[in-house]
């Protein structure tokens, strides 16, 4: 079987955002399966690709050539005939989507735009998550198989396209990598004060929520440090994370990391006890299940489809 895997792979090996982890995460567990061949398609140009050569690679810049990535995708498929196209994330790979091969065309939706579109921090970004949610409301209709991540984004799905008779869907939750699971065979939990945050840090993820509740534990004479590793992904956004950095006087506190590769992250985080995702909007979270699996302590936003992934009070904890 020849299975074309397409989307944002990571630009090297300090994996930046979930989509870019789970497509990983696929690649790896197909790769150990000898009866099926792998074709891997770029949407940006990608280094980290380089460590797959025993399959076809092709890098789209889609971004900056639309129209003309779209006839080299299928001049590709033309050469390739695969048995399955598969699309991890919606917008801008959609743009790919040609009915010709509707029926062996798969998506795996993962960001829920119209939610997103509310947490961002300008007008041209706002624009932009607008462009994408009319691009993803004129191509999904038309796809005929579709994986959801989690039930959350299965009923946002079922309540904006209504009608869909002929739509072939299954619910699978995000993969995480096997290393994860491996990271903490014996299952001590440290006693540190310490808090780890992963993810790009823009508005919709809440780090501004989080730096104001290291704030009052500092009023109360609790000492808390915490770790934030990734990037920022809106400047005006990191213009107000620092200000408030100087109001709330954290700098002792809040150690910024960057971003980490998976292995990084796990010998960077392997006595700090707790993670956090204060975000507003999440369709399953990688993060929380890379947490998880490390068991790790975990509190999150009932936001979207974490409520499926924590019992509030038995396997971590959800605030509103």
């Amino acid at each position: 079987m020849k299975v074309v895997l397409v989307g944002d792979y990571p630009k090297d090996e300090k994996i930046q955002t979930g989509v870019q982890g789970v497509l990983v995460s696929l690649t790896d567990a197909l790769m150990e399966h000898g009866d099926i061949d792998l074709v891997l398609i770029s949407l940006s140009e990608s280094k980290f690709l380089e460590k797959y050569k025993s399959c076809s690679i092709y890098s789209k810049n889609l971004r900056s050539s639309g129209l003309n990535a779209r006839n080299e995708f299928i001049s590709i498929i033309e050469k390739e005939k695969p048995d399955i196209i598969h699309l991890q994330g919606i917008v801008p790979g959609v743009l790919l989507f040609h009915k010709t091969y509707q029926d062996i065309f798969v998506v795996t939706q993962h960001a829920i735009l119209g939610k997103e579109k509310l947490w961002q921090v300008s007008m041209l970004r706002k624009i932009k998550f607008y462009t994408k949610e009319l691009i993803e409301g004129y191509y999904l209709p038309k796809i005929k198989n579709i994986i959801f991540i989690s039930d959350y984004n299965k009923k946002v799905f079922q309540e904006k396209v209504k009608s869909h008779a002929s739509l072939c869907h299954v619910t699978i939750p995000n993969p995480v990598n096997s290393i994860f699971k491996k990271a903490d065979e014996n299952g001590m939990i440290s006693a540190k004060n310490e808090l780890y945050f992963v993810g790009e840090i823009k508005k919709r993820k809440g780090l501004h929520i989080l730096l104001q509740a290291l704030s009052m534990l500092k009023d109360q004479q609790i000492p808390v440090k915490l770790h934030v590793i990734g990037g920022f992904k809106e400047m005006a956004y990191k213009k107000r994370i620092l200000e408030l950095m100087d109001t709330l006087d954290l700098h002792d506190q809040v150690i910024f990391c960057g971003w980490k590769s998976p292995e990084e992250l796990i010998n960077y985080t392997k006595d700090i006890p707790i993670f956090v995702l204060p975000s507003f909007q999440e369709t399953l979270p990688l993060s929380i299940a890379e947490a998880m699996s490390q068991q790790k302590l975990v509190v999150a936003t009932n936001t979207g489809g974490t409520s499926e992934m924590i019992q509030d009070g038995i396997s971590g904890y959800l605030f509103p």
